[in-house]
């Protein structure tokens, strides 16, 4: 079993302490006379510090340039992406405080790339504090045809399951298209102990060019019926045990909702598509940790949840036992670092 440092010194110095306990033991029975003990050596505060503390956390400089991507494959619905991030954030205050020092206002790129769909653009970050952040962005978004994307609807009461959108793509009824998508984003954290509390909101707006007479469209993103000119959000809830060698093991929760107005409703089936609900585990592995490396913290990532709530994926159209699964590896590195 690998000692942590305090643990380590402790452990050496019970050690000496016993040996020396012998020791005077063993020259009293001998009826020598004991030697005066030597003073003990004054402790360097900083030093103590170092065994019985935390290591010195690394300082954050004033500007950064960082970076992160993203690539994942995703079964239930099937997709591949890639994420990636290019930012440059702005510290706002010098702080030694775990819950205060990772702040920063930050302006990014963030495109986004996958067989049917590529979205370009970037976002503006706000984070006052290391347990909040605030985001919002724009992206001009582009559906190529492929992979029975995009298709859209008159009403929110179509039938947009993997059944029926594969004989609409057979049909021809799958079209390249393009629009612009804005978003806002809150991203709270909490820590007690070893379990982290994470909670990601998102809130999407998009408006694309749509067949005449469509006010819906399927995103497969995020497997959801949107209204077009209309909101739907997603929100995902981790709790998480983090180990001291780089593992998260934990449970999400997901929902997706769309907001559709009474005129694009449809028929009462409508009702049936949202909210969406999933529950399962989430394990993350962490090879390394080295803040301020030009490539940092790769990580392997594995989800599987099941869906509780879904007008097609609980037996209508996929049997509710095949779970919606997701294997990601991810990795960042500060590109720049300057006071």
């Amino acid at each position: 079993m690998k000692l942590s440092q305090p643990v380590f010194a402790a452990s050496v110095t019970a050690l000496l302490i016993a040996t020396s306990s012998a020791h005077a033991d063993e020259v009293e029975e001998s009826g020598k006379e004991e030697p005066a003990k030597a003073e003990p050596a004054k402790e360097e505060p900083g030093k103590m510090e170092a065994v019985k503390g935390e290591p010195p956390q690394p300082a954050i400089p004033v500007h950064r340039i960082q970076y992160d991507a993203t690539l994942g494959v995703r079964v239930n619905p099937l997709g591949l992406e890639l994420q990636s991030n290019l930012a440059y954030r702005h510290r706002l205050y010098a702080s030694d405080s775990r819950a205060l020092r990772d702040n920063y206002f930050g302006v990014a790129l963030s495109p986004t790339l996958n067989p049917s769909v590529f979205r370009i653009g970037g976002h503006i970050e706000f984070r006052p504090l290391t347990m909040l952040n605030l985001q919002a962005g724009v992206h001009h978004v582009g559906y190529i045809g492929s992979f029975d994307n995009l298709q859209s609807y008159p009403v929110a009461s179509a039938d947009f399951s993997d059944t029926a959108r594969d004989e609409g793509d057979k049909k021809g009824k799958s079209y390249p298209t393009h629009g612009f998508e804005a978003f806002g984003r809150a991203i709270a954290l909490a820590k007690v102990g070893p379990i982290v509390i994470r909670d990601d909101l998102l809130f999407t707006f998009s408006k694309l060019e749509l067949m005449p007479g469509d006010t819906v469209y399927y995103n497969p993103r995020f497997d959801v019926l949107a209204p077009n000119e209309g909101w739907f959000l997603h929100n995902d809830s981790d709790v998480v045990y983090m180990s001291d060698f780089g593992l998260l093991a934990g449970a999400r929760a997901s929902v997706t909702h769309a907001f559709y107005d009474d005129k694009i409703m449809g028929t009462s089936a409508s009702e049936d598509n949202v909210p969406m609900f999933r529950l399962g585990p989430i394990l993350a592995y962490t090879i390394f940790d080295t803040p301020g490396a030009a490539f940092n913290k790769p990580t392997f990532i594995a989800s599987a949840q099941w869906w509780l709530q879904h007008r097609f994926r609980t037996g209508e159209d996929v049997h509710q036992g095949i779970p919606y699964a997701i294997v990601a590896f991810r990795f960042e590195g500060d590109l720049f670092r300057g006071d």
